[in-house]
């Protein structure tokens, strides 16, 4: 019979019943071998025969005794043999058999042990197999539930695409709708701007006209009314010229060009007028110190005006002249230009060099003083009194008096044609200060040059003609002086240019 066909071995399983089948042979074994301990064809040993009886009468009586006694020592020792042998084939036997028994406790152990770790190893088995089950079942639910969390985030995605769409879809349209509005607003503020521009414009255009009425109406006036002075300065200037040429028989205008028109260089240049050539005794008539005497042989064209604001500002606008200075609130326009020092003025004279061609510059004190006085040897070139609104000064009589400076060509030229030597805004000229100005005999030059001796990096004081709007009239006499550094600049210093050939 099989470990598979015992019927008490089939709850137990296969491997308890083969285990137990192999108890059993060993026990049959062991019966065997026990059985065999005692050997049944062992036998007590023969007694040895006798030896051969010794001859003579001594050995008679030892020959009936030794032979039982040593048989009974040889069975003894037999028995005692056999004893221990049968004792050694016991104790071998049950050593034996304590093996065969702790090895079928073994078998048993181990069979048990066996069936327990068979019965672990199922029930871990079917552990095994109800978790994969469950993991499967939960592996399937977090499967469902993604795939139901991704569908509701692709719808989620869907929804708030489209609503994205449909609010960029607003807000391109309201976007539209504010850029056709602010096209509409520019239009409209364009069209208001244009009509504000244009009602400017001929407001601007009336204004010029009314002012240029208004000028052309006042130096008609301003030449009616000095009409009767100019004759009176050029009597005198005919008697001071023939006085001189009775004194030295010789008349220091004698080669002056016959008079001629203004003239501009440029659209936007300063208008300019030839003089004539002749010599200046610089310095106050009723001064007691020595009066230089310049001569000017040379062709020189003076600025009719002071320089205006309208003439810098195109040179602004050209590039030509860096700065844009301030017009004090009177305007600018016909205004001489203020505010500017002797680095300024040099630098537009040199933008109208280059633009035209000629050599332009600022006058040099012999020449400005030549040019104011006109030929004549008076204070001012109307006389030596002021107060009779012949230029504007703190005392001249004009309503412009320490009020502010007048617009260019409101007083009566000089017989030179020059507007404005007296008062309105003083001028920059080209010289150095120096204290010994009317001791020309001996240190500078009387040829109408600059003298610029003195000037250095450090100390750079300019002279300054002509006297200002706030100033005395005393100060703006023909032959007053001031001086002031090169950089200063204020609302009574302004310029006029020269230009030689």
């Amino acid at each position: 019979m099989t470990a598979t066909g015992c019927r008490p071995c089939q709850p137990m399983g296969r491997t308890a019943c083969a285990v137990l089948l192999c108890f059993a042979l060993a026990s049959g074994t062991a019966l065997a071998e026990t059985a065999s301990v005692i050997d049944p064809t062992e036998v007590l040993e023969s007694p040895k025969p006798p030896s051969a009886a010794p001859k003579g009468p001594a050995a008679a009586p030892k020959a009936t005794v030794q032979p039982d006694a040593a048989l009974k020592r040889a069975r003894a020792e037999a028995e005692q043999r056999r004893r221990a042998n049968a004792e050694a084939r016991a104790h071998a036997a049950r050593k034996q058999a304590a093996e065969r028994e702790s090895a079928r406790l073994r078998a048993i152990e181990q069979a048990r042990q066996a069936e327990a770790a068979a019965r672990e190893a199922a029930a871990s088995e079917a552990d095994a197999r109800a978790a994969a089950k469950k993991a499967a079942a939960v592996r399937a639910a977090v499967a469902r539930a993604a795939e139901a969390k991704a569908a509701a985030a692709r719808l989620a995605a869907q929804q708030e695409a489209e609503a994205r769409e449909a609010a960029a879809r607003e807000l391109a349209d309201r976007e539209a709708a504010a850029r056709e509005v602010a096209a509409r607003e520019a239009a409209a503020k364009q069209a208001a701007e244009r009509q504000a521009a244009e009602r400017q414009a001929a407001a601007r255009a009336a204004e010029e006209r009314q002012a240029a009425a208004r000028a052309a109406a006042a130096r008609e006036a301003s030449d009616r009314m000095f009409a009767s002075k100019e004759l009176a300065i050029r009597e005198s200037r005919a008697k001071l010229i023939a006085a001189r040429e009775t004194n030295t028989g010789e008349s220091p205008m004698r080669k002056a060009p016959p008079p001629v028109a203004p003239f501009r260089d440029c659209a936007a240049c300063p208008e300019l007028v030839w003089l004539p050539q002749g010599e200046v005794v610089m310095g106050d008539s009723a001064s007691n110190g020595p009066r230089p005497v310049v001569v000017i042989r040379y062709a020189l064209a003076v600025g009719r005006f002071e320089v205006t604001f309208a003439q810098w500002d195109a040179c602004v606008a050209a590039g030509g002249c860096r700065k844009r200075p301030h017009d004090a609130g009177w305007g600018r326009g016909w205004q001489p230009v203020i505010n500017v020092n002797w680095g300024d003025a040099q630098q537009y004279a040199a933008w109208l060099s280059r633009s035209t061609g000629r050599r332009y510059r600022l006058l040099t004190e012999a020449e400005w003083e030549y040019a104011a006085r006109a030929g004549t040897d008076v204070r001012y070139w109307w006389g030596d009194q002021a107060g009779g609104g012949d230029a504007n000064c703190a005392e001249c009589g004009s309503k412009w008096d320490g009020r502010q400076a007048a617009p260019v060509g409101r007083f009566a030229p000089n017989p030179f044609g020059l507007y404005d030597m007296h008062g309105n805004v003083s001028e920059w000229v080209e010289d150095c200060f120096h204290d010994r100005i009317y001791d020309r005999t001996r240190d500078a030059p009387r040829d109408g040059r600059a003298w610029t001796s003195d000037c250095t990096a450090a100390i750079d004081t300019r002279i300054v003609r002509g006297g200002a709007w706030h100033g005395s009239a005393r100060s703006v006499r023909s032959s007053s002086r001031s001086s002031a550094a090169s950089d200063h600049f204020d609302n009574g210093i302004g310029f006029r240019v020269a230009r030689t050939d």
